[in-house]
């Protein structure tokens, strides 16, 4: 057989025109499977190539691909994510540009710095203002501490005796009226009053309510008592890591039915509580910045 094993079926029936048809259709395809210079863009940099899996034509950014081999960037870019107000003003420090703004959106609690922001519009022929490409960034990431995920978490959350008990013990530091001795207290007698029958409540002259209850063990069975507790009481947490703590209103909240004696807190307005926390972060970062400050966000 000779060089071409197809050649005799080649000469039949016009086969000529059909090799020479197939040969240029394979060459075509040989070239447009190898890199081409995109059209009307620099002829250097850009190229599309049809990629083996699934033959698909992709387009690839010489410039790109060179920065990765390079030992440093060409600029730049990325978002770097903070999680208090002193590392996001020295991240501006260290990074920030003349043309750097900051973000500040209230609704979303969210703080943005765009570091290669567009330069300021000027009006002189001789200079042109520069557009940033604003794809380097540092973003504050607000992280609540414990006290206030324990508080938050439990706010309107009925609970037996003993439950709001251990959670009183565990939170008594956090109370600043009263002082964290006389919620301890509060605990102890709560403790100490679990198996008892809770027959009445009344709000006394000082604001706190009292329980009239009964006891129900056989030694003392048919003893009565009070138990008294606060109406409202104040708690002092920070809201997110790094900021200061900030006052909060809890009002004391009661049931009592054939399951016993259920109790629970309903904080006034923490959600207010925590965008004014945020709004104080807001004013420290536009103090201690030299860029502009905007209410709202960045595209």
């Amino acid at each position: 057989m000779g060089a071409n094993q197809y050649e005799p079926s080649f000469h039949a029936h016009g086969a000529d025109e059909t090799t020479s048809g197939v040969a240029a259709a394979v060459v075509a395809g040989i070239e447009l499977a190898g890199p081409q210079p995109l059209a009307d863009i620099d002829g250097e940099r850009f190229f599309t190539q049809i990629v083996p899996a699934g033959a698909k034509l992709e387009t690839f950014d010489l410039e790109e691909l060179e920065e990765k081999l390079a030992p440093t960037p060409r600029r730049k870019k990325g978002t770097v994510h903070v999680q208090d107000a002193d590392s996001f003003i020295a991240y501006l420090e260290k990074h920030g540009l003349p043309q750097s703004e900051v973000y500040a959106d209230l609704a979303r609690m969210s703080l943005v710095g765009v570091i290669n922001a567009h330069q300021e519009a000027v009006y002189d022929e001789a200079r042109e203002s520069g557009a940033g490409h604003g794809d380097h960034r540092v973003q504050l990431e607000l992280v609540q501490t414990d006290a206030w995920k324990a508080w938050v978490g439990k706010d309107k959350t009925a609970m037996r005796q003993q439950e709001f008990a251990e959670f009183l013990e565990d939170r008594a530091n956090d109370v600043t009226d009263p002082d964290a001795a006389t919620m301890l207290e509060i605990a102890q007698s709560l403790f100490a009053t679990t198996g008892v029958d809770f027959k009445s409540a009344h709000r006394l002259s000082d604001g706190q309510v009292a329980f009239r209850y009964e006891e129900t063990t056989n030694a003392r069975a048919g003893h009565t008592g009070e138990l008294e507790i606060p109406s409202r009481f104040a708690i002092a947490i920070a809201p997110f890591e790094g900021c200061p703590p900030v006052e909060l209103i809890a009002r004391f909240r009661y049931r009592t039915g054939p399951q016993g004696l259920t109790l629970f807190y309903a904080l006034l307005n923490p959600a207010d509580v925590a965008r004014e926390a945020f709004e104080a972060y807001v004013d420290t970062v536009d103090e201690s910045v030299k860029q502009p400050v905007f209410k709202g966000r960045p595209e």
